[in-house]
């Protein structure tokens, strides 16, 4: 696998463009550092991503000896040359045309994307052509143009996160840019990435046009564009995403109403609007989602499949059971404890048997003693007052519960959900941060 995927090129492409990264990245913060002094997190945060996503490849070459992330490499190298072959089957497929006729334009000389027939899979390949063009038709040089461009979506968070919290600009840096397990995971051409920058951007989106009222045609472009993203690759993220972002707005507006009375009578209102909003974007966006993520029943029915799958042999103890179910609404409900659980906190430290798990199992044993401590220090009932009084923590709640809730009950394995659940961890910890922040300041005065 090694021999068939690096070339000459990919030793020429990398260095010349982390050495172009360096000098832009590094001229983008001194251009800003004055006015904005967090820049200081720009170029460290942008070479830390770009590490990790070159490890990640190592890893995946040298150790795995290839994987998903190769298979979405060679996908993209197959679009690539059906471009030579026949431009408007190239176009169609861009364009998300999964059917019988246009892959049976594929031959030897395109070769055969293997994720063909998983529509969410296979999207990843086609946004990645521009990505691979521009790393000239290089793996390497495709994962670091990759991270690059991601890049993007996750320092313009960090940007809206100092608007919202100045004041915890080291703190959050670490949250974002830091985390060894987001880092590592989610700089790998995999699925991954793709759905935390999209999450990232549907939240900065909704904040420029319904919050800060700033470059509304713009927002809502890329509202339009990273909605499409998340919805193709990883339907629950768009769901919750989305949804979460919309509590966000909603309880913005309730909050700005003065008067307790009136915020009564506001309160139900917004929630039919958030619940009649959501219900409509489920309704006439599900075409785009696959067939596994097109309706309630269809994502149950996935879900029910999944967790009987993972009792098989072929995953060799590394799988996680949260019991059996019927695969009915209530069904899922009554799994809900366990799934949040397995979704935030899995695998506890005793249940690790890799090098790769027992990273992830330490930074969840620090993430859970951080929870415990700050219930402890701060007091249940004043922790969770002080999230439900800051409209963005609601939606950051919102956002990580039911996320860790369609993981926990949808992962196969250890494996993929240390992979699955980076968006938990970023916005769980963003939460602790806050509040910690918050605490201490409070403490201080």
């Amino acid at each position: 696998m090694v021999h068939s995927i690096l070339s000459l090129k990919d030793f020429i492409i990398v260095p010349l463009l982390l050495v172009i990264a360096y000098f832009i990245s590094t001229n983008i913060k001194n251009r800003h550092i004055q006015q904005e002094p967090f820049y200081k997190y720009y170029r460290i945060g942008l070479f830390a991503k770009l590490w990790a996503g070159l490890a990640f490849a190592a890893v995946y070459l040298f150790y795995y000896g290839g994987g998903d992330t190769t298979t979405y490499f060679f996908g993209t190298e197959c679009i690539i040359k059906m471009a030579g072959k026949d431009f408007p089957t190239f176009i169609k497929i861009l364009l998300g045309n999964n059917t019988n006729e246009v892959f049976s334009m594929f031959d030897y000389t395109t070769g055969y994307p293997e994720y063909w027939h998983d529509v969410n899979s296979f999207a990843v390949c086609r946004f990645n052509v521009p990505l691979y063009l521009l790393g000239g038709g290089s793996y390497l040089g495709n994962t670091v143009v990759f991270n690059l461009f991601l890049y993007t979506g996750v320092w313009r968070f960090y940007k809206m996160m100092m608007d919202l919290f100045a004041q915890s600009e080291k703190t959050i840096a670490i949250a974002l840019l830091f985390i060894p397990s987001v880092l590592f995971w989610g700089s790998g051409i995999l699925k991954d990435g793709w759905c935390l920058t999209a999450t990232f951007f549907i939240f900065i989106s909704l904040y420029q046009v319904f919050i800060k009222k700033s470059k509304i045609i713009m927002n809502i472009v890329a509202l339009i564009l990273w909605s499409y993203v998340s919805l193709s690759i990883r339907p629950y993220t768009f769901y919750t995403a989305m949804g979460s972002g919309l509590v966000w707005v909603g309880f913005y507006y309730i909050m700005q109403v003065k008067g307790r009375f009136l915020r009564t009578v506001v309160f139900p209102v917004v929630v039919v609007v958030i619940w009649l909003t959501g219900a409509a974007i489920f309704t006439n966006l599900s075409m785009f989602a696959g067939s596994r993520y097109n309706s309630m029943d269809a994502m149950i029915e996935t879900a029910w499949v999944i967790q009987d799958d993972l009792k098989q042999d072929y995953y060799g103890g590394n799988s996680f059971d949260i019991g059996t179910f019927e695969p009915t609404l209530g069904g899922i409900i009554l799994k809900a404890p366990k799934a949040i659980t397995a979704g935030i906190f899995r695998p506890f430290i005793w249940e690790v048997k890799t090098v790769f798990m027992a990273l992830s199992g330490l930074e969840t044993l620090f993430l859970m003693l951080f929870f415990i401590y700050l219930l402890v220090k701060i007091g249940i009932l004043t922790f969770f007052k002080s999230l439900f009084s800051n409209p963005f923590l609601i939606a950051c709640f919102t956002f990580f519960v039911t996320y860790a809730f369609f993981v926990g009950l949808t992962t196969a394995n250890f494996g993929a959900l240390v992979r699955y659940r980076m968006p938990v961890f970023v916005f769980f910890a963003i939460i602790l941060i806050v509040l910690y922040r918050n605490h201490v300041k409070k403490e201080a005065t």
